[in-house]
């Protein structure tokens, strides 16, 4: 399956959908009027690309910070032959979002979400002796330059790969406060981390669910956007699917005092969509960190050697990711 089954139509609704469907009645026909699509068209369209695979899911993205967790990127050296049950066991929880293998002596690298340091200290702990002892490297985030995935549908020719909107673009660098969360609120977080329905009135449905208003239900999710705790209602698309084939985490070392202003230069890049400072190991010297995506890995390359001759770095390197073992959005 590639990208050529897509029309113009397609393509322009994926990217309207990446930016997040607006909190209306019938979110569907607002879009197609923004769009000048035919309104009895789009949700035939809809559940065609998700039955063709181009999309993952439509609903919420969550913000674990906002809500009350902390997140952790965390990789390994595992042996071959345990490889697969340590995933496995690494799978198996619900705080893990991401699972990848990556061509690198560090071969598996995952993320995990947790509430508290005991749940995380337990998980982990299990997950070593899965992985026969092996070290278990720690990369929390020391400053965050970019954190917004925008697979850019037609702007192909181009070679763009990810292009920031002025809706989707943005840096934070501040702790984020945990958001006032209550019983209803819940319930709409649960009832969104799934699929949104794809009806002519979603958000109605939810309201039902929930015994809300409809409008009530609007205010809730407006005020958890306020709140830092809800990104934003849309599209996830599947990568690979959606022509982005290359997945390349770029890794290089820099200077304390060159990382803030050099991870800003990174994060502009359109075809990177997160990028952060992390913790350095002493076996493992790398700080600055980025996601680059694009149709191969000679593309990928081509990003990263630009931004290396610019900033004059010798010491770096990019890990593809070869399989993924899990990916999934943060549900609670």
């Amino acid at each position: 399956m590639g990208t050529v089954d897509l029309d113009s139509n397609d393509r322009k609704l994926l990217n309207r959908l990446q930016i997040g469907l607006p909190l209306v009645r019938r979110p569907w026909n607002a879009i197609a009027e923004e769009l000048e699509l035919r309104q009895e068209d789009v949700l035939p369209r809809l559940e065609r690309l998700k039955k063709e695979g181009f999309i993952r899911r439509i609903g919420g993205v969550f913000n674990p910070a906002g809500l009350g967790f902390r997140g952790c990127l965390y990789a390994m050296a595992v042996r071959e032959e345990l490889f697969y049950q340590t995933a496995a066991v690494v799978n198996r929880y619900r705080g893990v979002t991401h699972n990848y293998r990556r061509r690198s002596r560090l071969n598996m690298w995952f993320t995990l979400t947790s509430r508290t340091e005991e749940e995380r200290g337990a998980i982990l702990e299990t997950i070593r002796e899965a992985a026969g002892g092996a070290l278990l490297y720690e990369f929390p985030s020391e400053q965050l330059f970019k954190l917004k995935v925008f697979l850019n549908m037609e702007e192909k020719a181009d070679a763009s790969a990810i292009t920031p909107s002025p809706n989707l673009n943005g840096v934070a660098t501040s702790k984020q406060e945990p958001c006032k969360i209550e019983i209803t609120d819940l319930q709409l977080i649960r009832e969104l981390q799934g699929d949104l329905p794809l009806s002519t009135e979603p958000y109605t449905e939810i309201a039902n669910k929930t015994g809300c208003s409809l409008e009530e239900v609007f205010l809730r999710l407006q005020a958890l956007q306020a709140g830092g705790a809800l990104k934003r209602i849309g599209a996830v698309l599947k990568h690979r699917e959606a022509g982005f084939s290359a997945n390349g985490l770029f890794i290089c070392v820099l200077p304390e005092e060159h990382i803030p202003e050099a991870g800003k230069r990174l994060a502009g890049y359109s075809e990177v969509s997160h990028c952060y400072k992390r913790r350095a190991h002493p076996d493992w010297p790398y700080n600055l960190y980025a996601m680059i995506h694009g149709p191969d890995e000679a593309s990928v390359w081509k990003v990263a050697e630009q931004f290396v001759r610019r900033e004059d770095i010798k010491d770096y390197d990019i890990l593809f990711s070869t399989e993924e073992l899990k990916k999934t959005s943060f549900s609670i």
